[in-house]
């Protein structure tokens, strides 16, 4: 009888423990890493899964969806548009850097998460002011006003960038010095990937290139995922939580160059970015990271290939810096991420990543 009602003791003492425990877990604030690989369809991410014999961190991944990717005025959307609609969940025309059709600002999520106390970081593979990142921090009618990208940096208040393009904020037409501008808002403001990776906490401006970065066949090395797992270090003194951005265009790049090896190579490399955001999120398990692609570049099709010896062939629809229209997947991984999927609307991501950050409107 005794034995029976110690069983009884200890299982009511577990549902207590474990409920609030449970209750604890929940009220946490989650941690969200959007991961965007520029021109990434169905394709891009195949190849590279041949070329690394069918072992990639992007297979960790069991909720999938498809996006579309057309802007209001086009079937074949852009970087920035398409930007635009994962920052702000509004759809605007092509080329729209966080503009509404009548080139009003639109809030983006960085906003948002900054006026909840929400930590912020940006990481690009190449430069801060490329076209799916300017929609973050920016709003203009045109991706190629670079300056102004530039100095939207300076009105927000990101705990952590990194990336190329320091020229645009040094050499510029107004005279103003963006680096001396964030010294005096208190950011580390460093110009190599080994004193970036040096650190830990405080704010971070990280410069990796005067314009752009190497592909990674020139010499980038492992410079994206080390510098998107300072990002993380960085960010992960908030109990708050925090919303992490992380851009590649190299993909885009070399699939509308029509170059098969190099959309293999480039597209390992991201999926080595993803995996450190991976084991963040298996440490941590309050974090979702969700990846997907900007809109299909050039209308790769795979027409051969192996995955015993990683060797495959492509051919392209179209030539040059021309995106399709086809639907592109994306992938979510962590608590809250289970009801991801579906054939969505590319602005359906801003609403999803605004429900696990807790900033629905009311």
């Amino acid at each position: 009888m005794k034995t029976a009602k110690s069983v009884i003791l200890i299982g009511i003492f577990s549902v207590i423990y474990f409920t609030a425990s449970n209750e604890v877990y929940s009220q946490k604030n989650r941690n969200v890493i959007l991961i965007v690989g520029d021109g990434m369809g169905v394709a891009q991410w195949h190849a590279g899964l041949i070329a690394n014999k069918g072992q990639l961190n992007l297979n960790k991944f069991k909720n999938v969806g498809f996006l579309l990717t057309h802007t209001t005025n086009s079937l074949n959307g852009g970087a920035p548009d398409h930007g635009t609609a994962l920052a702000t969940g509004i759809k605007s025309f092509n080329g729209a850097v966080s503009v509404d059709i009548d080139t009003l600002p639109i809030k983006s999520i960085i906003e948002y998460s900054e006026e909840k106390g929400i930590s912020t970081g940006i990481v690009s593979a190449n430069t801060l002011l490329e076209g799916g990142v300017a929609p973050f921090v920016a709003h203009e009618a045109n991706r190629m006003q670079m300056e102004n990208i530039a100095a939207s940096y300076l009105t927000h208040n990101l705990d952590v960038f990194i990336g190329a393009g320091l020229r645009s904020f040094i050499n510029r037409k107004d005279g103003r010095n963006l680096v001396t501008e964030l010294r005096n808002k208190g950011y580390q403001v460093v110009f190599s990937m080994d004193s970036i990776r040096n650190i830990k906490s405080g704010k971070l401006a990280g410069f990796t290139a005067d314009q752009n970065n190497s592909g990674i066949k020139d010499g980038r090395g492992s410079m994206f995922p080390d510098a998107l797992q300072t990002a993380l270090n960085v960010l992960d003194n908030n109990k708050k939580g925090f919303f992490l951005f992380v851009a590649d265009v190299f993909v885009d790049r070399a699939s509308h160059s029509e170059n098969a090896e190099l959309v293999a190579l480039e597209t390992v490399d991201l999926d080595n970015a993803i995996g450190k955001a991976l084991e963040f999120a298996e440490r941590n398990r309050n974090t979702v990271v969700i990846v997907t692609g900007g809109p299909e570049a050039s209308g790769m099709a795979l027409t051969t290939g192996n995955f015993q010896n990683g060797m495959f062939e492509a051919k392209w629809a179209v030539s040059g810096m021309i995106h399709t229209g086809t639907m592109v997947p994306f992938f979510a991984y962590g608590p809250g991420s289970e009801s991801f999927g579906g054939i969505q609307d590319n602005t359906y991501l801003f609403n999803e990543i605004m429900k696990l950050l807790g900033l629905e409107e009311k």
